[in-house]
């Protein structure tokens, strides 16, 4: 028993450390470093929403395309209903929307290394990474909305749970990060 409250006291002093440093960070980058985590974990939302249009497919397959991702949802597509909900996934929306995805991690990295930078002008990235999310969550909200006119409301309770932590969540981010920005006017020479 006494290893149990050891341990539990271990882990509960080890998350009181992670929030007193997490609090210590300078908000802007707080509010930057989130956005990168929730941009990351976005990823793991988008193979869950092609998991859903890909299971109207008699595939067994994997449904990840985004090869270079570690910690993929990997879980083969089920055939739920013989509805053609994939066609989403061949739009010329949802191509447009995986290549920008893939060129959004790319532009993410200088943003990290800018954020570890003192006295960087992070105002021209910070505006990129602004505009690149918003342009992913109009693309990914406007796919939602085709598998929404392809299978019909009875599906929108599937739909969701990624709406809400995929584009709600972003949104809710970046209008956190761009008032931050705008507010302390972050044009650092």
């Amino acid at each position: 028993m006494a290893d149990v409250n050891g341990g539990l006291v271990t882990i509960i002093v080890l998350l009181y450390q992670i929030f007193l440093y997490i609090r210590s960070i300078n908000p802007f980058k707080r509010e930057a470093i989130f956005l990168v985590i929730h941009n990351f974990f976005l990823y793991h939302i988008i193979n869950r929403f092609k998991h859903m249009a890909q299971s109207s497919i008699n595939n067994l397959g994997p449904v990840n395309t985004f090869y270079y991702v570690p910690l993929v949802y990997e879980q083969p597509a089920a055939l739920q209903s013989y509805e053609e909900l994939h066609m989403v996934l061949k739009s010329k929306a949802w191509t447009f929307f995986e290549t920008l995805f893939r060129h959004h991690l790319a532009l993410l990295l200088p943003f990290i290394l800018a954020l570890i930078v003192p006295r960087c002008k992070l105002v021209y990235v910070s505006s990129l990474v602004i505009m690149s999310n918003l342009a992913m969550c109009v693309c990914f909200v406007y796919s939602m909305w085709q598998w929404l006119i392809l299978g019909g409301l009875s599906l929108s309770w599937q739909l969701l749970p990624i709406f809400l932590l995929g584009p709600v969540v972003q949104l809710l981010l970046m209008g956190r990060f761009t008032a931050r920005m705008l507010r302390n006017l972050w044009i650092v020479v």
